[in-house]
């Protein structure tokens, strides 16, 4: 890579690996309903100048309802029920190795004995990090992060019809879609008040925190993925999303506090290793 795409690289491993420091934050101001609503929906305010992705309506909606509603729904409940920043950044790193699984289950793509041993090793590191956790509402918010990366993973079977597209353009139309259903969801479940705060009722830390996770971390973020994804091979780019869970525990670890050792960290390394051993695993078999 060219010294400026390798920064741009760095950049957002930084930005998304705080970002989910920044969204522990805005838990604390809002509720998982109301943030994820509300982030989406600035999130879309680019469809304004932005033209359509030329991609079916189909492969729009499955974007914005795995990719974007199903990851970061999970994610935000996984959080609210005690799942620390870091912790959270390893987990859905799963979606690789879950991406594999699924391409091959339902669109009858040959998976390689490397990937299928990187998710197993994965899987294992799961498991003791289960173990390190504590408390039926710790292991519970461990699940709950599992199916945030099931549904990124499910979301990027539909991501594939986007190639060759804006990625910025499917990220401000995909988050279109799901912006009013999770606000009339938050109304029914939390009541209006909650709901609305962000707007009728806003913080100076919940304002910066909806600043945070859409400017940098959507649009900046998905720009500069999309930049290197039309650069390079989806193989040297790839490896830039383990630096992600990386920045995302030394943030976690400095901003809150979040500790990293023993059984834990041998979870976490168990985990990363896995999907090092999935994503650099040869194409064929």
């Amino acid at each position: 890579m060219r010294p400026l795409h390798v920064a741009a690289a760095l950049l957002i491993a930084a930005t998304w690996g705080l970002n989910f420091t920044v969204i522990r934050f805005g838990l604390d101001e809002m509720t998982p309903l109301a943030f994820a609503g509300w982030r989406f929906a600035l999130a879309a305010l680019p469809v304004l100048f932005v033209p359509k992705p030329a991609i079916s309506w189909a492969a729009l909606a499955g974007i914005a309802g795995f990719l974007f509603t199903g990851q970061f729904v999970f994610l935000f409940f996984a959080m609210q029920a005690g799942l620390p920043p870091g912790l959270s950044s390893v987990l859905v790193q799963l979606q690789g190795p879950l991406t594999v699984v699924l391409a091959a289950l339902f669109l009858r793509e040959r998976a390689t004995t490397g990937q299928w041993l990187g998710l197993g090793a994965a899987l294992v590191g799961v498991i003791v990090i289960g173990r390190s956790v504590e408390g039926d509402a710790s292991v519970l918010a461990v699940a709950i992060a599992l199916l945030s990366a099931l549904s990124w993973a499910t979301g990027n079977l539909f991501l594939r019809e986007a190639r060759g597209t804006s990625i910025f353009a499917v990220t401000a139309w995909a988050s279109l879609l799901p912006s009013v259903p999770l606000l009339l969801a938050g109304i029914a479940l939390d009541g209006v008040g909650p709901t609305l705060a962000p707007i009728l009722a806003p913080t100076w830390k919940g304002s910066l925190v909806l600043f945070y996770t859409v400017v940098p971390a959507m649009w900046l973020g998905y720009w500069l993925w999309g930049t290197l994804l039309r650069t390079y091979p989806a193989g040297k780019v790839g490896p830039v999303s383990l630096l992600v869970p990386c920045c995302a525990l030394t943030f976690a670890t400095v901003l809150v506090g979040e500790p990293i050792g023993g059984l834990r960290m041998l979870g976490v390394a168990i985990v990363l290793g896995g999907v090092a051993l999935g994503l650099f695993a040869p194409r064929k078999g």
